[in-house]
């Protein structure tokens, strides 16, 4: 192992991360590739089966014990997100970063066609549960070093388009939740908050939405990692940007 090696494992090794959506896709390779750099992975998703599956994963291939917390995030309300606080104020004194990456499309559609129950549930899973899972951890984030938040964003939050809905609106709406907490916590040393908007990439959630777009021609997503490695650590403690996208200089 060479010495740049050593120095990343230093930066990750015990780092306690929460990461929502964690089963598969973005979440599940954020959450395999910090387990192995020796970071404490809470994986939260409602898919019981896959959560188990990357849970043995990680088990098997790394020095680490992940954290299960099974959840449907569009019936979270205070109640379930202080259960979620309990479950990790028992396992873990503080909390270092969360990732919010769990997000569901459900429908493309004209606004005047949106049903109520879709509207909301796209809400919820992808905006509303980032404000009470955020509101309610923060406390176990303040006290630790380099503290982070990670919005995982899309295109479509700065520029509306026919079709994307609630979608768009949810994503548009983290936009500036993360743009508010990162004003908010400006007074705290070296506590980020980022939109990173991870561009056209290889998930199950891109090929609803594009279902004639071939995917090979798409990138994998183990080439987000590097994004998410420098917002954890601390080589983006100097940075002033709280939007980010994939291709930017990092």
């Amino acid at each position: 192992m060479d010495k740049n090696s050593n120095n990343e494992d230093r930066a990750f090794k015990a780092k306690n991360i929460l990461i929502t959506g964690a089963s598969k896709g973005i979440g599940r390779a954020v959450s395999k590739e910090l387990s192995k750099l020796g970071a404490n992975i809470i994986l939260l998703s409602k898919n019981e089966a896959l959560l188990d599956s990357i849970y043995d994963e990680i088990i098997e291939t790394t020095n680490t014990t992940p954290c299960i917390i099974k959840c449907d995030l569009s019936g979270l309300d205070e109640i379930k997100t202080q259960e979620i606080v309990n479950i990790i104020s028992q396992d873990y004194e503080s909390l270092d970063c969360i990732i919010h990456n769990a997000a569901t499309i459900e429908k493309m559609s004209n606004i005047e066609d949106f049903d109520l129950k879709s509207w909301e549930k796209i809400l919820k899973v992808n905006l509303t549960s980032s404000f009470l899972l955020t509101k309610s951890l923060l406390p176990l984030m303040k006290p630790t070093k380099n503290p982070r938040l990670i919005f995982t964003s899309s295109g479509v939050a700065f520029e509306g388009k026919a079709y994307w809905g609630a979608y768009s609106v949810s994503k548009g709406g983290s936009k500036v939740l993360s743009e508010i907490l990162s004003d908010e916590l400006e007074h705290i040393e070296n506590f980020k908050v980022f939109n990173f908007n991870p561009m056209a990439t290889r998930t199950e959630m891109r090929a609803m939405a594009f279902p004639a777009e071939d995917p090979n021609q798409l990138k994998n997503v183990d080439e987000l990692i590097p994004y998410y490695k420098w917002m954890i650590s601390d080589l983006s403690n100097k940075s002033n940007k709280v939007n980010i996208s994939y291709g930017d200089d990092i």
